[in-house]
C-alpha cells in the first residue's frame, strides 16, 4: 500500500520522451547532484497524489482562486509572467522568501500529460521557470501546510498556514444518511 512514507518506492527513472527538464538527453545532461533530488513518479503515485489532493480538497476553485480561505488562513499572489525569462530572478526570489527548508521534498503536479515528480524545495525553485511555463502546476508537502499553484495565465498562488478541517464534511454526510433514514424517497447526492 503507497502512502508518504514509501513513495520512493514508487518512482521510475526519467522518462524517454521530453518531460519539464526538456529531452531525455537534456535531462541526462543536468548535474548529478541535482538529478539525485528530483525523481520521476510512477501511475500508482500520481493516483495516490490526486486522490489525496481530492480528499484533502487541497485545491477548491481553480484558475483563479485555487485556495480557499477554508483550508488556509492565508493566500499570497504574486503576478510574474513566467514566460519572460527576465521575470525567473523575481519568480526565485519570491519561492525563497516563502523560508521552506531546501532540504523538504516537495510534490510536482502539473496539468499536462507529465509524470508528477517529486523534488527537493531546492530544485522545485532552481528549476521554477520549467515547471511552471508547461502550464497549471501544483507544488505542495505531505503535510498540505502550504502549496504553490501555477496558473497559466500568469498567477502564482501560495498558500499556508491550513486550517481544513474534514469534520464539517462528516457531519454534512451524517445529516444525509439521517435524512435518508427518515425520508427513503429523499435522494442522497453521494450515493
Amino acid at each position: 500500500m503507497i502512502d508518504f512514507s514509501n513513495i520512493k518506492q514508487f518512482t521510475t527513472p526519467r522518462p524517454d520522451k521530453p518531460s519539464v527538464f526538456g529531452t531525455a538527453a537534456e535531462f541526462d545532461a543536468l548535474p548529478e547532484t541535482h538529478k539525485a533530488q528530483i525523481w520521476f513518479l510512477d501511475t500508482t503515485a500520481a493516483k495516490f497524489l490526486n486522490e489525496f489532493i481530492d480528499h484533502t480538497c487541497l485545491l477548491s476553485d481553480g484558475g483563479w482562486a485555487p485556495f480557499s480561505y477554508k483550508n488556509y488562513k492565508i493566500i499570497e499572489e504574486f503576478e510574474h509572467a513566467v514566460d519572460l525569462h527576465e521575470n525567473i530572478p523575481l519568480l526565485k526570489k519570491w519561492m525563497y522568501s516563502r523560508s521552506i527548508p531546501f532540504s523538504n521534498y516537495v510534490f510536482v503536479l502539473t496539468d499536462s500529460n507529465e509524470q508528477p515528480l517529486l523534488m527537493t524545495w531546492k530544485m522545485a525553485i532552481k528549476y521554477a521557470f520549467d515547471l511552471f511555463i508547461s502550464g497549471d502546476t501544483l507544488i505542495f508537502d505531505p503535510t498540505i501546510n502550504w502549496a504553490v499553484y501555477n496558473y497559466h495565465e500568469g498567477k502564482l498562488f501560495f498558500a499556508k498556514d491550513n486550517i481544513y478541517d474534514p469534520s464539517g464534511m462528516e457531519l454534512y454526510v451524517q445529516e444525509l444518511n439521517e435524512r435518508k433514514k427518515k425520508y427513503p424517497q429523499f435522494r442522497h447526492p453521494y450515493l
